[in-house]
C-alpha cells in the first residue's frame, strides 16, 4: 500500500500500520470439491485378496460385488448393503476386476505385483494389454489443488479442489516404468519388431495418445 493511500485511510481513522492485514476473505468458507474415485458409480466386480477373507479356511475373493477404488486413501470400497460400505486397503489386495465405462471389464493389479519404478508407488495399475512382451499399465492418482485466491483482487477460487492424474506405465518381465506415448518411444520400446510395427503404425494411424489407439498397438506388437 503506498503512503498516500495509507495517510488517506487514518485520516478517517482508522489506523494502518505498515504491515497491517487489511483486507481479508469475506462471503462463505472456500470447501473441497470433486471426489477422491476413479468413477463414483459403484461397478458390480470380482476382488482377489492375498490372504483369506472371514473365517473361511479357502476362500480368497469376493464375486459379484458393488466396488469403487478411493484413489486418496488407496482403498478398495465394497458396499456390502444398503447402508454398509467397507473399505479395505490395497496392500491387502491383489487386483480387483470391475466393469467399466467402455462397456468391459478393467482390471486393476496390487502395483506390487511389479518391480521398478512400481516399487515406489501405491495402489493400483490398470492393466489394458498383460501377459505378452510388454504390458500396458496405466496409473490412476489423485492430487488436492489448493485454493488460489488473491483477496486484493478479488480473483480465483476459495476451493480446494480433487483433480484426478492417469500416468502411463509399460512392464518387461514385470519390471514398470513410466513412459510419455509417442512414436519414438513406441518405436524404441518395439525396436525388435521395428519395421513391422512401422509398417502398422502407417497403415492403421491408431492415436497414440488416446487409450484405445495404444492399446492396439501393444496388443499387435505382442502377437507378432
Amino acid at each position: 500500500m503506498n503512503q498516500t493511500t495509507r495517510d488517506r485511510i487514518n485520516f478517517t481513522n482508522l489506523n494502518v500500520t505498515n504491515n497491517a492485514t487489511l483486507f481479508t476473505i469475506k462471503g462463505e468458507p472456500g470447501k473441497l470439491i470433486g471426489d477422491p474415485y476413479l468413477d463414483t458409480t459403484w461397478q458390480a466386480g470380482n476382488v482377489k485378496f492375498y490372504n483369506k477373507v472371514g473365517v473361511s479356511l479357502t476362500n480368497d475373493s469376493l464375486a459379484g460385488v458393488p466396488v469403487r477404488l478411493d484413489l486418496s486413501t488407496n482403498e478398495v470400497e465394497i458396499k456390502a448393503g444398503p447402508k454398509s460400505v467397507k473399505a479395505v486397503k490395497s496392500s491387502a489386495v491383489r487386483y480387483v476386476d470391475r466393469n467399466n465405462l467402455f462397456g468391459s471389464v478393467s482390471r486393476f493389479v496390487n502395483v506390487h505385483e511389479y518391480q521398478g519404478e512400481a516399487e515406489s508407488l501405491t495402489g493400483f495399475f490398470e492393466q489394458l494389454v498383460n501377459g505378452g512382451k510388454l504390458d500396458l499399465l496405466q496409473y490412476p492418482s489423485v492430487y488436492i489443488r489448493k485454493a488460489n485466491y488473491n483477496v486484493a483482487m478479488n480473483t480465483g477460487t476459495k476451493d480446494d479442489e480433487y483433480m484426478k492424474k492417469l500416468d502411463w506405465y509399460v512392464a518387461r518381465d514385470k519390471k514398470a516404468v513410466k513412459f510419455s506415448p509417442g512414436k519414438k518411444t513406441i518405436l524404441e520400446l518395439m525396436d525388435d519388431k521395428k519395421e513391422q510395427i512401422e509398417a502398422f503404425l502407417k497403415t492403421q494411424k491408431p492415436d497414440l495418445k488416446s487409450r484405445s489407439g495404444l492399446t492396439t498397438v501393444f496388443a499387435y506388437y505382442n502377437k507378432l
